[in-house]
């Protein structure tokens, strides 16, 4: 019995801890810094490729842009990790896990 109440109590510390992520805010400027950052920075990239990349620049620009764009989505995915979406924490299947082991239990 002491190892079910550890493990009971391993899983109740897992859950506050998860709670206290889910409930901590971000600051806005964590999340309106970034974004007027990465889009000043694609618009004035093509300035600074212009001398490397001649007449190459707008292509190289759109994907550098891009890939910089993606990692910023990337950020704000994953400013919230247990809201239920798709490329979440699946939180619904874990618990769903968990109930049907302690079921077996009886």
């Amino acid at each position: 019995m002491p190892a079910l109440a550890r493990t009971l109590s391993d899983i109740s510390n897992a859950q506050g801890g998860m709670e206290r992520i889910k409930n901590t805010l971000l600051p806005r400027q964590y999340a309106t810094y970034p974004i007027l950052l990465t889009h000043a920075f694609c618009l004035l990239m093509p300035l600074g490729l212009i001398g490397t990349l001649g007449l190459w620049t707008p292509l190289g620009s759109t994907v550098a842009g891009f890939m910089f764009l993606a990692m910023l989505q990337m950020g704000n995915d994953l400013q919230n990790p247990f809201e239920n979406r798709e490329d979440d924490v699946p939180m619904t299947a874990i618990t769903r896990t968990i109930e049907i082991d302690l079921r077996c239990f009886g």
